[in-house]
């Protein structure tokens, strides 16, 4: 006979977290979906080309924030704790690479993304993702945008950084909106298979 009350045990724990963890994606996603929307207005209407210093700044800032946003939504979505705190352990750094290692890279490609990794540009920092489809998309290090009026140095300047950022954007409400639908499909799922134990 086969002994499956360790599975069943597993599938019960799941279904008690689902409440707390939809809240924090949908919390999260939901978050990060109108930062993307102002940050689309912003880019259709006023910071429209070239590398500015009064505007890129905040661009980058905004990008980054909701980026991360929607990567820790994914983390979270992807997560086995029971509890708010078990949910967000280990995730309160700004290091994209990192903490996109905390899932398997089968589970970052279910939302389009193949790898994320961090790199240097004119010494400043910045996160290469790329794209399962293959396009690229660059997010300024959250931390180093900050603080970058503490170097010597001026960001390399971009003629199409208005456009370019649109276009992430774009990717980027993909996902959003991917997450809001896995995010729903599995609180009704839980809800199904509560009835069943």
């Amino acid at each position: 006979m086969i002994d499956i009350s360790g599975a069943i045990e597993e599938a019960k724990r799941k279904i008690s977290a689902a409440p707390a963890r939809k809240r924090l994606v949908k919390r999260a996603i939901f978050r990060a979906n109108s930062g993307l929307h102002f940050l689309d207005e912003c880019l259709t209407e006023i910071h429209t080309g070239a590398t500015d210093a009064a505007y890129s700044r905040s661009c980058y800032i905004l990008l980054s924030y909701n980026f991360e946003l929607v990567l820790k939504a994914w983390l979270i979505f992807n997560r086995n704790g029971s509890t708010k705190h078990d949910l967000l352990e280990g995730l309160n750094s700004h290091d994209l690479e990192k903490l996109s290692k905390k899932v398997s890279e089968e589970v970052l490609l279910e939302i389009g993304i193949k790898k994320i990794q961090r790199k240097e540009d004119g010494g400043f920092i910045e996160y290469e993702v790329e794209m399962a489809e293959g396009r690229k998309i660059i997010i300024q290090d959250f931390v180093d945008v900050r603080y970058d009026f503490e170097k010597e140095i001026l960001r390399n300047s971009d003629l199409e950084e208005a456009k370019r950022m649109r276009e992430e954007v774009a990717v980027l409400q993909v996902i959003v909106k991917d997450v809001m639908a896995k995010n729903e499909t599995q609180g009704k799922h839980s809800l199904a298979m509560s009835h069943f134990g």
